[in-house]
């Protein structure tokens, strides 16, 4: 996160939705293809928000990790300037924007190669051993057992479960040992909500040399829809998630990085509103506690705060107790509304 933030306004380009806009000058440049693969129905309503917040980003960001984050983000800066290691993030959430940026492909493969090792081996070593079990019991009598280990047991050890646990085992030596093999440094951001310029960005692939940084595609939020996509899984359960899609140009960005894909619509479309006010800066910053720590810095939030006597640290003071509850009501007003 930037530690301070330009006393300089809001460009002219910065999203107001007070304010009418003119749709993209520039011809229709999306194919029936890109279309059925991004949009689905209408776009979401740009109109009245809810009030209510996606149940994630309340599970994520609640006051004790705020509290944690300040605290980190003290330390990281303290030790860049005792002469320690750089502090440049290159990803960030604050008054200015979020810019999101992830590990790199080698530090998804180690997390993935030690969590996929121990979730399945956990999973399936107490079913397999039940059905070998089973097994066992329906075997001929001249059958002995050190016959059955070996042509039916062992195989399975030697080749199936022991390749799980030492995936298990070498990634979290390497996560506890060497967390830098592992925890690496982003290579550049992935994508771009400005509040204060109003535009989406999206960058090119960071992990392609000379890539990093470079900007794939950029406009004005009034240029962007969104768009509830639905999937079904093999369970028939529907899966939701949010995408922006430029209203011209074949540019999607797909939002499941800050909220995963649901089973809650309720939750996408909160998610969706979220973002809108993020992005209005007729509008203060969304009043949950992820943004506490930077509403001073942003005018209108700061304006705001200032007429209705808001509390600099009604978050960061907030009991788990009283945070609880706040959470229970937000997830009652989120099922019951209507959108």
């Amino acid at each position: 996160m930037n530690a301070t933030l330009k006393d300089a306004g809001c460009a002219s380009t910065a999203y107001r939705s007070n304010r009418k806009t003119h749709e993209p000058a520039e011809d229709h440049q999306q194919s029936a293809v890109f279309r059925k693969s991004w949009t689905m129905g209408k776009p979401l309503s740009k109109g009245k928000l809810s009030g209510v917040y996606p149940t994630h980003f309340l599970e994520t960001w609640g006051p004790k990790e705020v509290r944690e984050d300040e605290e980190n983000l003290r330390r990281f800066r303290a030790e860049a300037e005792a002469g320690g290691e750089s502090f440049n993030p290159v990803g960030w959430i604050d008054a200015e924007s979020i810019r999101y940026a992830t590990l790199p492909k080698v530090s998804w493969a180690l997390l993935w190669m030690q969590h996929g090792g121990r979730i399945l081996f956990t999973w399936l070593l107490p079913v397999w051993g039940l059905a070998m079990a089973f097994l066992w019991t329906q075997e001929h009598d001249h059958v002995t057992f050190h016959e059955f280990f070996w042509d039916g047991i062992f195989p399975f050890l030697a080749y199936f479960f022991l390749p799980m646990l030492m995936c298990w085992g070498i990634g979290g030596f390497l996560e506890k040992k060497y967390p830098k093999v592992v925890y690496q440094e982003p290579k550049g951001p992935l994508w771009e909500l400005n509040r204060r310029t109003g535009m989406v960005t999206l960058f090119k692939d960071p992990e392609k040399e000379g890539q990093s940084g470079e900007v794939r595609g950029q406009a004005p939020f009034h240029e962007w829809d969104g768009y509830l996509l639905s999937l079904p899984d093999h369970q028939g359960n529907i899966w939701y998630r949010l995408v922006l899609v430029h209203k011209t140009r074949e540019w999607a960005l797909p939002m499941n990085q800050l909220l995963a894909v649901t089973t809650n619509r309720a939750d996408v479309l909160a998610y969706w509103d979220l973002v809108r006010q993020y992005m209005d800066v007729s509008k203060p910053l969304p009043d949950i506690p992820l943004f506490e720590a930077w509403r001073h810095l942003d005018p209108t939030t700061r304006a705001y705060d200032e007429k209705n006597g808001r509390d600099p640290h009604y978050w960061r003071n907030m009991s788990e107790e009283e945070y609880e509850a706040y959470k229970r009501r937000n997830w009652t007003d989120l099922n019951n509304s209507s959108f």
